[in-house]
């Protein structure tokens, strides 16, 4: 903030300049501008943009492409003998596939508060890491209890990827402005069909692996991780596609920024910048917030959430019915049809 003790009595009168306020918020009160002192004449803002897009961008989009791999692997995991060797049912299997959109939805809005209230490095790297283990942990089960009842492995799935889609996105918000934000979520959206174009294909490649360790197809299909367990007196050599996950958790630590003010790979005129920008869009929380229930509340009783959330469904339906279902439609046209969607 700017030093009040150098100002007129008539300016200290008037309380902040006018220069040193950004915009106003809901209540029209005046928003202080974000470090006056600092000089931002020599930032470029569009290098800037471009260096905050390959800064955070890139790196996301991967750990989305992840998440959608891990969700709907069991798809694919269905055509190796999943619902045999495990001895359960058509509906058994439906509803394992359904339990984890139940716990996903729950979690969801808890999440972004634990991103508010915990820095983002911690908070994405944490769901990373959780859901890595449990990715790597379908491969062990046996039957259908292990699935998806006790431990739960699909609703726990359901619970740690929860985090990622909605935390994301309010972390993006963080950064640009409303006019720049469509694209780039857009671009870390379009992470979930860049896994189903070749997920399927990576898939099959796995499932070559069937019988390696005495481990079915399907339970390699699950991972990546090498490991050594006995089980019936018999040492086997277990490959569990979590691996992958697990070691990008633990990279988000050092990868993924915070926010702007605290942003390492800025310089401080950038984080002021990065700051101003987001002021003067009328994004009150950009200097900080205090979280409020007042803030959820409203945002609950909004008509657009509710729209939002229609529309919403209208695309994930048809994604995850792609995704879940369409390896099994496939594998049904011909006896000779690749495994592959």
């Amino acid at each position: 903030m700017s030093d009040t003790g150098k100002r007129s009595p008539a300016t200290s009168e008037r309380g902040i300049e006018k220069e040193d306020v950004a915009s106003v918020d809901a209540t029209g009160r005046p928003i202080p501008l974000y470090n006056p002192d600092v000089d931002v004449s020599e930032v470029d803002e569009k290098k800037l943009l471009r260096k905050i897009d390959l800064a955070l961008v890139p790196w996301l989009s991967l750990l989305y492409l992840l998440s959608f791999l891990d969700r709907t692997s069991v798809g694919n995991a269905k055509l190796y003998n999943l619902i045999t060797d495990l001895h359960i049912t058509d509906t058994q299997y439906l509803l394992a596939l359904t339990v984890f959109f139940f716990s996903y939805a729950i979690f969801e809005v808890p999440s972004n508060i634990f991103l508010k209230r915990l820095r983002p490095s911690i908070w994405l790297s944490f769901l990373m890491f959780g859901w890595g283990i449990i990715m790597t942990l379908q491969g062990l089960v046996h039957n259908f209890g292990g699935l998806m009842g006790a431990p739960g492995l699909r609703w726990m799935l359901g619970m740690f990827e929860a985090g990622l889609f909605p935390g994301v996105n309010y972390y993006l918000s963080c950064w640009y402005k409303r006019s720049e934000f469509g694209l780039r979520a857009a671009i870390f959206f379009s992470a979930a069909s860049v896994s189903g174009a070749f997920g399927g294909l990576l898939a099959a490649a796995i499932a070559n692996m069937d019988g390696v360790g005495g481990k079915p197809a399907w339970a390699w299909i699950f991972s990546t991780k090498l490991t050594t367990m006995k089980r019936a007196n018999t040492d086997k050599c277990l490959v569990l596609e979590g691996l992958a996950t697990v070691v990008a958790g633990f990279l988000s630590f050092w990868i993924i920024q915070d926010f702007p003010d605290t942003a390492k790979f800025l310089t401080e005129a950038e984080r002021t910048v990065v700051i101003r920008r987001l002021q003067s869009d009328a994004q009150f929380s950009a200097a900080g917030e205090t979280l409020r229930w007042k803030y959820i509340w409203s945002a609950w009783m909004d008509w657009k959430t509710w729209i939002g959330m229609i529309i919403y469904m209208g695309c994930d339906g048809p994604l995850y019915a792609f995704s879940l279902f369409l390896p099994t439609i496939i594998s049904q046209l011909g006896e000779h049809q690749s495994h592959v969607h």
